[in-house]
Parts: structure tokens; C-alpha cells; sequence
């Protein structure tokens, strides 16, 4: 049997929300009136940002739409959430024609009408290759032909490659420079204060060691770029021709250069697949094929990927380890795959405690 695929509600009263919504989406649709219905959260999405399913009825006219409400400090998954920084790198991203995202509506600023700040965008239609349950296993992905598939694959390198294309200054408030002069030194001082902050006394030495040695080896001749941060297909929509509709989820945009997100791409292609002793679907790229392709569309080289592949290992292992805690998920060692394991193995570091 299939396990459903799991919904991360927050608690929030929906029949309440709609209540609080439909005077303030009035204004910004200006219509006199706006009926509010069929409130769900998503399937297998919204865990570090509340998320909501709407339709608005309105002037002989119904829209569907996607709220997101910053999240409270009971469910924050990052140190710094920058909640608004979400909206804005749709907002600029909308104006490049070769990255293809939502579209960003409206902006809250104000608590007073949902409680905490939110956003409004409007609503894609599509199929997203859920990791829970994984899609190397089960679900409509597993049960494409390997041509679909490798039409997926190929359509959502170019929109990797198309995120790797735009221009720094387009994206300029992206920048932290308050954390350094680089973006992977940048990522570097944000990822070790975020461990302090999820996991304080309990961080494992190994985890520790990984900072030394990334702090240690961290490339001399870093390349300027935007980073979506959370490289995936599991983060696209596909259409039925398999094709991106659109790239989501921008929590962690940086400017840790474009190596970073490829590097991140590898790693959750192994944890959805051999690294829970799956094979990887017939259709999409092997490692060696992604790498190429990447360089081939972008006209980069994939300089320094171990130390992304590293880097990036910590960063998952520390958002899972932040994610069970929250969620009251089980510990680590009851799963076939570990992030930090993974990050100790390519750098032969011994393994202490829970990861």
C-alpha cells in the first residue's frame, strides 16, 4: 500500500481565515464583495512556511490562489526567515522570461488581518515529485515512461541553468553583506549561527568538525551568483508534458554562487534514491549526465563541488535535525539516510552522536 502523502496544517482556524481575508482581498481586487472557499493545505508541502489553498469568488469571476503566512516561532525553520525576501525574488524573478515562478500578488505587511505577515500568489496548476512518499518509489513519476522522464530531467536543468543566468544586480537585496564579503562566507557565518540555534547543546562533535573543515577549505576564488538554495525537482511543477510550470520555494536564495545549488541538486538526487537503496528512475539524469549537462548549459565548471557537496550535506542534515524536533519526527538513526553521515563520509570524519 501507497503511505499518504502527509499535510503540515498549523493549526490555524481556515473558516476564521477566511473570515479575516475576504474584506482585505475585496480592496485588492476591488470588488464589493469576494467570496472565500475551498481552503486546504497542500499535499506533502508547506513545512517551513504556512501554506493555503484558496478560491476567490468574485464579479462573475472565480481565481484560485496560494496563501503563505510568515511562520510563528513554534514552527520557524530557519534562524532568519526574511519572510519578505520571498516575495521580492518572485517579484524579480517574474521579470526575467527565462526563470518561471509564481506570481507574487500582494504583500502584508500589517499582523492585525492574519496574525502574522503573509503573501498572496496566484495559484499554478501541475504535478510536483513529492519526496514523501518518495517519487523514485511510488506515484506518477514511478509510473512515467522513461521518455517523460527524461523530458522532466532535461526541462528542469534548463530552469536551473535559466535561475544561474540572472544577473546579480537584478537581484541585489539578496546580498547579507553584514556576514561577509562573499556569498559562501556569507552562508558559512549564517549556517553555524543556525546550528547554535537549532540544535545548542545538544550539536554533535562531528558536526562541529564539518564547520572546521569547510572553514578550513572553503574555495579562495568564490564565484558571484544567485543560489536558489533548494535545488530539486521535488521544488518544480511539471505539467502533463512534463514540462515546468513553475520553481518554488525560495527560503534559502543566497548568493552562494550557482555550484551550490548544483551541488545540492546531487545530493537530494542520492537521498531520494540509491541512498535509500532505490534505483534512480530510467529518464533521469545519472550524476555524471547532470554535471555535464549543468556545465554545458550554464558554460561553468563545477569548480570546488565537493566542498558544496560537504556544505550542502550540513545544511540538510541540520534543517532535518531542526525539522524532527519540530515536528516530532523520529530520530536519525531509525532512517536509511543522513544528510551529516553523508557530509562525514566524504571527508572522513568519525561520527559522534545523532545524526
Amino acid at each position: 500500500m501507497t503511505p499518504p502523502t502527509p499535510v503540515f496544517s498549523k493549526g490555524r482556524d481556515l473558516d476564521a481565515t477566511a473570515d479575516r481575508l475576504r474584506p482585505w482581498l475585496s480592496t485588492r481586487l476591488e470588488a464589493s464583495s469576494v467570496d472565500i472557499d475551498h481552503l486546504e493545505y497542500p499535499q506533502g508541502a508547506g513545512v517551513s512556511n504556512e501554506t493555503i489553498l484558496l478560491r476567490a469568488r468574485y464579479a462573475d469571476t472565480a481565481a484560485d490562489f496560494v496563501l503563505r503566512v510568515c511562520p510563528t516561532p513554534q514552527y520557524q525553520m530557519f534562524l532568519d526567515p526574511r519572510f519578505r525576501l520571498q516575495y521580492d525574488i518572485l517579484a524579480a524573478l517574474r521579470q526575467h522570461d527565462g526563470v518561471r515562478v509564481p506570481e507574487a500578488l500582494w504583500f502584508e505587511e500589517d499582523p492585525a488581518v492574519l496574525g502574522r505577515p503573509f503573501y498572496l500568489m496566484r495559484r499554478m496548476r501541475g504535478r510536483v515529485p513529492v519526496s514523501m512518499p518518495v517519487y523514485n518509489a511510488t506515484g506518477w513519476l514511478a509510473e512515467a515512461t522513461p521518455a517523460q522522464r527524461h523530458t522532466l530531467w532535461n526541462d528542469a536543468m534548463r530552469q536551473l541553468a535559466a535561475v544561474h543566468r540572472v544577473p546579480v544586480e537584478a537581484v541585489r537585496f539578496v546580498d547579507r553583506p553584514e556576514r561577509g564579503l562573499t556569498g559562501d562566507e556569507q552562508q558559512l557565518s549564517y549556517w553555524r549561527d543556525y546550528a547554535d540555534w537549532a540544535v545548542g547543546g545538544d550539536m554533535p562533535g562531528a558536526v562541529v568538525r564539518l564547520f572546521d573543515w569547510l572553514r578550513d577549505h572553503r574555495p579562495s576564488n568564490s564565484v558571484v551568483g544567485l543560489s536558489w538554495g533548494d535545488a530539486r525537482i521535488g521544488n518544480m511543477m511539471f505539467d502533463d508534458d512534463f514540462r515546468v510550470v513553475g520553481v518554488m520555494d525560495w527560503e534559502q536564495v543566497s548568493f552562494a554562487g550557482p555550484v551550490s545549488d548544483l551541488a545540492w541538486w546531487l545530493l537530494f538526487d542520492e537521498a531520494h534514491s540509491t541512498g535509500q537503496g532505490l534505483p534512480r528512475l530510467p529518464g533521469l539524469g545519472t550524476r555524471d549526465e547532470t554535471i555535464a549537462l549543468w556545465q554545458e548549459l550554464t558554460g561553468l565548471r563545477a569548480d570546488h563541488l565537493r566542498w558544496h557537496e560537504v556544505f550542502a550535506g550540513v545544511k540538510a542534515g541540520l534543517l532535518s535535525m531542526r525539522s524532527r524536533r519540530m515536528l516530532e519526527l523520529p530520530p536519525s538513526g531509525t532512517r536509511r539516510y543522513s544528510f551529516l553521515r553523508r557530509a562525514c563520509e566524504m571527508v572522513g570524519i568519525e561520527e559522534t552522536g545523532d545524526l
